[in-house]
């Protein structure tokens, strides 16, 4: 395997591309450290050391830096770890690591999304935005109908009712033109109507 072209990817490392159409982001210390340079034929085993220990071992410390911080899903770390130019394969290295020692779980990041975020999002906007980060829509329904009613503080009911008592809506004074206003903020947060209607009905946040 043959290095075609050398050229900076940041202000501490460098891309590398292969006549074999693999790519190798290393650090720009690595070019002297490993004798790296454009025309450089790569032999199998220093192949082999960058792919199966350097990069690997690399990519699984930046990963436990980014989860010191906050959980992550596994599409973010992915996302991340491509982003840093690492390959696919030291990526699914990465990421089998992670589940083995349980650093990565899915299913424990929805949980703790859900009763995290369920007083102040619809159980809609929740999934949605579980969705966005990469979760599989059956991994979120699962999770979810395994939760008790005494592992969250309270479902769409319970923050519709917050939000109310959050605009000191009250039900008796309100005209129409105000329940209107309420109603679309409350649909717009990915609230049933139905749901919206039962809260809001004779609803006085001077009562809660």
């Amino acid at each position: 395997m043959k290095i075609i072209r050398i050229e900076e990817f940041s202000k501490t490392k460098i891309r590398i591309d292969t006549d074999e159409n693999l790519v190798l982001v290393l650090y720009k210390a690595d070019l002297r450290r490993y004798n790296l340079a454009e025309g450089t034929v790569l032999e199998p085993k220093q192949t082999e050391l960058l792919l199966t220990e350097i990069l690997p071992y690399r990519a699984k410390a930046r990963c436990l830096k980014l989860l010191q911080s906050k959980d992550y899903t596994e599409e973010e770390i992915r996302r991340k770890l491509t982003g840093d130019g690492y390959p696919e394969d030291v990526i699914d290295v990465a990421v089998q690591y992670l589940y083995k020692f349980h650093y990565l779980d899915d299913e424990r990041y929805v949980k703790l999304y859900y009763q995290s975020k369920c007083t102040g999002k619809s159980k809609k906007q929740i999934i949605q935005n579980l969705q966005q980060k990469g979760i599989r829509k059956d991994v979120i329904f699962s999770v979810l109908e395994t939760l008790e009613p005494d592992d969250v503080e309270g479902g769409d009911l319970y923050c519709i009712r917050k939000l109310l008592y959050k605009r000191k809506y009250n039900d008796e004074i309100a005209d129409y033109e105000e329940k209107e206003k309420v109603k679309a903020y409350l649909f717009r947060k990915g609230f049933d109507i139905s749901d919206i209607n039962i809260c809001m009905r004779n609803f006085s946040w001077e009562n809660m």
